[in-house]
């Protein structure tokens, strides 16, 4: 195993809930101090004790100045992810930065152009492409011939959806934090589809709108040289989520979300091969353990070329999201 990666944690939101959750998986890591809003403080300090972190921070500027940490993990909301990763970055740390990365891909750029004049790394956390069900998946790519098709849906109807229909606001039904199918949602079959078949040549997005525009479901078309892929997601309704890749020999299976990969098979001359099972019930370790122990080996070994990968990966993605929302159909 690589050394233990000292991590700081800024926010208490649900996604760094299930991380902390999860930290028996995570040997590699060792979180070194949590950072949350004043308010949420009672919070905080019910995890602290729990899963034994030993300094707390209401202030951010205090959690920089005090250090004792390798890199800083984000998980605020996604309207503040640019100026809080670009205030750690300032500040000499490393970065692990929740999806979805940033609200435009310019922002991403800048960000990247700070982790380099500061000689930090600076990495998106994105479960799927460090599943060993994904390494399974880029394997058999190659056995279902040419690519003729894809289809990934990633529905769920979100736990804030009835607050937003009875006007209660929150970050998750807002254009402005960057709410929404798309980046909450969609993102994660943009990064599915990515690392199997490349960038696309166009994209048209296809949303439904809610009170105040904000997409709460969408439909995303991706235009390849030689065939089509879609790509729906939603917040407004539950779905079966899951992708199918078709190519003239055969497909490549998902049966579940595109940021779990729960279970993934592939199918060959209408013969069913080899799968993989990833998901938590049944595996050794929790989704978010196998990304963690990836960021763990690139930052404490210093992989340069992993960190570029990872990188030209963010910055695809975003380029996509920017292109899908430069171009709403309806």
């Amino acid at each position: 195993m690589s050394r233990q990666l000292n991590l700081a944690v800024i926010s208490t939101s649900r996604i760094v809930a299930e991380f902390v959750q999860h930290l028996e998986e995570m040997p590699e890591i060792s979180v070194r101090a949590l950072c949350c809003r004043p308010q949420s403080r009672p919070k905080a300090e019910q995890w602290a004790a729990q899963y034994g972190i030993p300094a707390l921070y209401t202030d951010e500027a205090e959690l920089l100045a005090a250090g004792g940490f390798d890199a800083v993990y984000i998980g605020t909301a996604n309207h503040l992810h640019y100026d809080t990763a670009r205030r750690v970055l300032e500040a000499g740390y490393s970065v692990i930065l929740e999806k979805p990365f940033t609200p435009t891909a310019a922002e991403a750029r800048a960000l990247f152009e700070l982790a380099d004049r500061k000689q930090v790394f600076l990495l998106e956390a994105i479960t799927t492409p460090y599943l060993p069900a994904y390494r399974f998946l880029k394997e058999q790519l190659s056995a279902i011939g040419p690519v003729r098709g894809a289809m990934a849906s990633f529905c769920a109807r979100s736990r804030r959806y009835d607050d937003y229909l009875q006007g209660i606001w929150n970050t998750t039904f807002d254009p402005a934090c960057a709410g929404g199918a798309l980046y909450d949602m969609n993102v994660y079959n943009l990064h599915y589809l990515w690392g199997l078949l490349g960038s696309p040549t166009q994209c048209a997005y296809h949303p439904t709108r809610g009170r105040g525009g904000i997409d709460t479901a969408g439909l995303a078309v991706l235009q390849y040289p030689d065939f089509a892929a879609a790509c729906l997601a939603s917040k407004d309704s539950d779905g079966e989520s899951g992708c199918v890749i078709q190519g003239t020999e055969g497909r490549l299976v998902l049966h579940g979300g595109t940021n779990a990969l729960e279970e993934v098979y592939s199918v060959t001359h209408s013969h069913r091969g080899g799968g993989v099972r990833t998901d938590a019930p049944r595996a050794d370790r929790h989704r978010m353990a196998y990304e963690f122990a990836a960021f763990a080996r690139i930052l404490t070994e210093q992989d340069r070329a992993a960190e570029a990968e990872a990188r030209r990966r963010t910055l695809a993605v975003m380029d996509m999201i920017d292109a899908l929302r430069a171009n709403p159909c309806g």
